[in-house]
């Protein structure tokens, strides 16, 4: 009888587990959930182009074993696989002003497919910003020749906080085949001696910014050599040349025109001369040449003003000579 009784209770276990089992198989495994501040979808949001993470969150059920297939490309529905461990990707140089659209599939120990996601997507920004010469590298192997975006190499800073540490970028080289850009800024990078690599640019729609910042924030602290930009007739908005302290001159803006809106030359500390802007005939807003403790020499201007060429304000301060616009006019243009 007791034998008997044995034998029950085992049966009714093995049914209650058998059971219970059924019900582990039978739950439902939902998909994984995107992290919203990672993609802004539908919104347009400046998304992080050179380098990024993808992050998701496993959907209710899904098991700890699980792991993770993603596509993710530029088509509308990606093909391209990643097999993923963890809930992230991590994405490296993306195209710029370009919707990337991507899904995740969750995968049992056994390899079959617990659920798939829907497809979203996000559109990258316009901003192109590398701080290191390896990502720099990287940009340099596309072979761009045209970047309708900004292109930042170093930092652009925000001149109300604080200036982050400077890059390790060296060599510009590997841009060499880069001959338009709409916007460039070029700050922070205090290993950087010359701008060698950007000789073949000919057309910068916007800004070019060589140093950037406030309060002697930014620049380019060992660069003395712009001789680069040689090929450069026309930048479309402002041109700023800031706190580079080993600059002495500005050869290599021979073939620069015309400035679109200003002209900022200040905080360049060893600047003695403005020879490298005689052939400069326009400037559509204003001119400020300030704080550059050694500048005695501002004869390249002359072009500029005699021509009326100047729209905009006239300001000279602080440098070693400080010539009025009538002083220019009239050759009294160095000490």
């Amino acid at each position: 009888m007791k034998k008997e009784i044995n034998l029950t209770i085992i049966l009714i276990c093995l049914i209650l587990f058998s059971c219970q089992k059924d019900n582990e198989n039978e739950l439902e495994v939902f998909p994984v959930e995107r992290i919203v501040y990672s993609d802004p979808n539908p919104v347009l949001a400046p998304i992080p182009v050179m380098n990024g993470t993808i992050s998701f969150i496993p959907g209710e059920n899904t098991p700890e074993d699980a792991t993770y297939r993603m596509y993710f490309d530029t088509s509308e529905n990606p093909t391209t696989v990643y097999n993923l461990e963890t809930t992230e990707k991590k994405y490296t140089n993306l195209k710029i002003n370009t919707t990337y659209y991507w899904r995740v599939e969750t995968i049992s120990n056994k390899g079959d497919v617990l659920a798939s996601s829907p497809i979203w997507h996000f559109v990258t920004g316009i901003t192109i910003a590398v701080r290191t010469q390896s990502d720099l590298e990287l940009l340099g192997s596309n072979k761009y020749s045209k970047i309708e975006g900004i292109l930042v190499i170093g930092d652009l800073i925000n001149i109300s906080g604080t200036a982050p540490s400077s890059t390790d970028i060296y060599d510009l080289s590997p841009l060499k085949d880069l001959t338009q850009v709409f916007k460039l800024v070029i700050n922070n990078n205090n290993s950087l001696k010359n701008l060698d690599g950007l000789s073949n640019i000919k057309i910068i729609t916007d800004d070019l910014f060589i140093g950037q910042g406030l309060d002697l924030k930014g620049g380019n602290s060992s660069l003395e050599d712009i001789s680069a930009l040689s090929n450069i007739e026309s930048i479309g908005g402002t041109l700023i040349i800031y706190n580079n302290g080993n600059l002495t001159s500005l050869t290599g803006l021979e073939s620069l025109e015309s400035v679109g809106r200003h002209l900022v030359i200040a905080n360049n500390d060893n600047l003695n001369s403005l020879n490298g802007l005689e052939s400069l005939k326009t400037v559509g807003q204003n001119l400020e040449i300030n704080d550059n403790g050694n500048l005695s020499n501002l004869c390249a201007l002359q072009p500029l003003l005699n021509n009326n060429g100047l729209s905009g304000y006239y300001r000279i301060e602080n440098n070693s000579f400080n010539p009025t616009k009538s002083d220019l006019i009239n050759g009294f243009c160095k000490e």
